[in-house]
């Protein structure tokens, strides 16, 4: 679909504000998976393998970032740990086109079919973190 609003939208998901990168479902969350990312290192998407990693550096205004990228990287880790501590299934978004993207014209997104766990994290927002979603179902 065009537009990640639109894609969210037909899942039934919300954004907590335009550019989050994390939406929610009444029971669990849906993650985005930027799977033409420049930084192919840090956003890790293998489809055949069920395995998508997220390296997020430390977000601070001491290091620089604007409010809202701190409020965004706040919003998915805070996800991110009550969907590992409550061991929750979650969906992922397959998304293109963004600022950080390969793909031109515009984001185009659509829901991956399955079900995910985030089966490991590890960090802070001020000290960066990583978390690993597995393809459950």
């Amino acid at each position: 679909m065009k537009g990640l609003k639109a894609a969210y939208a037909s899942i039934g998901a919300s954004q907590r504000g335009q550019y989050s990168w994390v939406a929610k479902l009444d029971d669990h969350y849906v993650y985005t998976a930027e799977i033409d990312h420049l930084d192919k290192k840090n956003n890790a998407y293998n489809h055949i393998a069920g395995v998508f990693k997220k390296t997020v550096p430390p977000m601070s205004p001491a290091s620089g970032h604007q409010p809202i990228s701190i409020r965004h990287s706040m919003d998915l880790f805070e996800a991110a740990t009550d969907s590992y501590e409550k061991k929750l299934k979650c969906r992922v978004m397959l998304v293109k086109g963004t600022k950080y993207g390969k793909t031109k014209g515009g984001i185009s997104a659509a829901a991956e079919e399955h079900y995910w766990q985030v089966t490991e994290l590890s960090g802070s927002v001020d000290s960066g973190y990583e978390f690993t979603l597995e393809r459950v179902e």
